[in-house]
């Protein structure tokens, strides 16, 4: 199921972005970033399924986090 959202979410941030590069628009990078923070939150939970004791989970973790916080900022300014 993990596997299903990774995927869609990607599909639809590389849409995002493909479309903010074409028509020069960049009212749209927010989006983008609360994507990739989405994409990366279901990496790190798919990396904890694995039960892997690696440092990769935080770091996505670590990741979507920053990508939240700079996100909530384009949607404020």
């Amino acid at each position: 199921m993990l596997k299903k959202v990774r995927i869609t979410s990607a599909v639809i941030v590389l849409t995002l972005s493909l479309y903010g590069l074409i028509s020069n628009n960049n009212s749209i990078l927010p989006f983008t970033m609360a994507g990739l923070a989405i994409m990366m939150v279901v990496m790190g939970a798919e990396e904890r399924q694995k039960n892997r004791k690696s440092y990769r989970s935080y770091l996505f973790f670590a990741v979507s986090l920053l990508l939240i916080l700079v996100s909530i900022e384009g949607f404020i300014y």
